[in-house]
């Protein structure tokens, strides 16, 4: 089946031919994962199923083969995560394991598909599984973060909330809110992480989620409670990153008060960068932002368009690149945007899809 995919993907591609339908996977805070399916041309997101029933589902990864997709997972009240196998459109259960903490925010898994990162954001911490396919081994590094910053209410410890391995699959990269710093290790095929490395962002800025541009020279580090993007230069030899600049989400003279960031994309051709923006008051302001990138990495706003959603807990871009799903948490549902290609901007497609607590996209690959 995996074969016969790739067979129809490129055979596409070589024809200039979308396919019709792609499969879109959402993870969600209410009972497990559901799956969707996007028309190519109209945006329109159908066939609703409930493949996946469990708890703390709130974020997954799809492996490069579209064969394996790995998820936060929540077992008896303890943390975990699962591997599952992907077969026409079903998943199958591969693997769990537990580790010591309360539950996971985010998970990821490096170029090789040898190693699984998964942050705990209530317990400050990161932690790394060996990978070998689906087989989830046991705890390989288990770190805890420490200090604190000068938000009161958010930042009194370690609040880690994602973790990447950089482009070069030497380093692991780790946003911690509490703390207002970027941690990276040094890891290896067995998942081991090593190091006390890091920069420290603005106080108060809250950093949670980053992606790094398309050739791996820099990063774009989103910071939920000043709702700006850091751009910051990547050192290939010794992985540290150096700050250059840091921008708004949104324009001058925007109203900002009680709203946070939560998601950060790269298009795959790395000349824009797309933000979700919640509204944590419904007011209806939550919102998707478009950044041109520059030659030297630097980031010029194009616009803040409407999520069409309330609170857009993640977006993603489809592997065709014309299209930006939003998965609205508070709004229990998906919306789809049209990617004008060469501008970035976005425009609804006034299409939407009920699924209860959305909070993560992937896509079948």
């Amino acid at each position: 089946m995996i074969f016969m995919k790739k067979i129809l993907f490129f055979a596409s591609a070589l024809i200039g031919i979308a396919p019709a339908a792609t499969t879109v996977y959402v993870g969600t805070g209410a009972d497990g994962i559901y799956t969707l399916q996007l028309d190519e041309k109209t945006g329109a997101l159908t066939d609703r199923q409930h493949v996946v029933k469990g708890q703390g589902m709130g974020f997954q990864e799809v492996n490069q083969d579209g064969d394996l997709i790995f998820s936060t997972y929540r077992s008896e009240g303890t943390g975990a995560v699962a591997a599952y196998s992907i077969d026409d459109g079903k998943l199958t259960e591969v693997s769990v394991q537990s580790y010591e903490g309360r539950g996971l925010c985010h998970v990821s898994i490096d170029a090789k598909e040898k190693v699984l990162f998964g942050a705990d954001y209530g317990g400050g911490k990161v932690v790394s599984f060996p990978l070998d396919g689906g087989k989830i081994g046991k705890v390989a590094s288990l770190i805890q973060h420490k200090g604190s910053s000068v938000n009161e209410q958010r930042q009194k410890g370690p609040h880690a909330h994602s973790i990447y391995a950089g482009p070069d699959n030497k380093f692991a990269y780790a946003p911690d809110l509490g703390i207002d710093q970027v941690r990276f290790y040094s890891f290896d095929e067995k998942g081991v992480m090593n190091g006390n490395l890091g920069f420290k962002s603005i106080p108060g800025s809250g950093p949670r989620h980053m992606k790094f541009g398309k050739d791996g020279s820099h990063a774009y580090v989103l910071n939920e409670l000043s709702l700006t993007v850091t751009t910051s230069a990547r050192h290939k030899d010794s992985g540290t990153l150096s700050p250059k600049e840091t921008v708004s989400v949104f324009p001058e003279g925007a109203k900002m008060e009680k709203m946070s960031c939560s998601e950060i994309r790269v298009s795959s051709d790395g000349k824009f960068v797309y933000t979700a923006n919640r509204d944590l008051t419904d007011q209806g302001r939550d919102s998707l932002t478009v950044f041109s990138v520059g030659g030297d990495g630097s980031l010029k706003h194009v616009e803040t368009a409407p999520a069409a959603v309330w609170i857009p807990r993640n977006i993603n871009l489809s592997p065709s690149g014309d299209w930006l799903l939003v998965a609205g948490q508070n709004s229990n549902e998906v919306t789809s945007h049209r990617i004008d290609r060469k501008t970035g901007k976005l425009t609804f497609s006034g299409k939407r899809a009920e699924v209860p607590k959305a909070m993560c996209i992937n896509f079948d690959r």
